[in-house]
């Protein structure tokens, strides 16, 4: 529905109608939201905490971290200066900490997602070919090590590879997976 308002054009009202027409028409105790305001509290990310963050991005206020209102690395005031009508004190800048779990439960959300999450499991792979790192002997000697693991294909292996990693673009070689 997010898709044909989009591409369409259409007002908050216009979706509304539409729900509420295609409401009618679905069966008792379908789970299609009753208007837009409540479809895209759905859509808002959930599960993240706010840590507040130096705004030259050299400290976090975490932890040990948390009391402080002056950043040791580079002195810069934690809060913003205060008006004669601001109240609270106001951060800089803050810090979105979304939590692996719940990164991976949004990936397991999306329909077409879990298509490539679990693509592995159905694939057959040509011998002595790698398309995937299913196919590799890591992975192969993983799923017989831990086969209660590897039974359930939505299960996920998570690896970590440096060699050759370039995130910011400033060296020679390029990023290759």
């Amino acid at each position: 529905m997010f898709i044909i308002k989009s591409d369409y054009g259409l007002s908050e009202v216009g979706h509304d109608r539409i729900v509420k027409w295609t409401r009618s028409i679905l069966p008792e105790g379908n789970r299609l939201k009753e208007n837009f305001y409540t479809a895209k509290s759905m859509m808002k990310p959930r599960g993240y905490r706010k840590i507040d963050m130096c705004p030259n991005f050299c400290m976090l206020y975490y932890l040990e971290n948390a009391k402080l209102t002056e950043y040791r690395t580079c002195g810069h005031s934690r809060y913003k200066p205060r008006t004669n009508r601001e109240k609270t004190l106001v951060v800089h800048k803050k810090l979105k900490y979304f939590s692996f779990t719940h990164r991976l439960q949004r990936l397991f959300m999306s329909p077409k997602t879990i298509e490539h999450i679990i693509w592995h499991h159905s694939f057959n792979a040509v011998d002595g070919v790698i398309v995937h790192p299913s196919d590799g002997e890591a992975w192969k000697h993983f799923n017989s090590m831990h086969p209660h693991f590897s039974v359930e294909s939505r299960n996920m292996h998570l690896g970590l590879r440096t060699d050759e990693f370039n995130p910011f673009g400033s060296f020679v070689a390029s990023y290759s997976c």
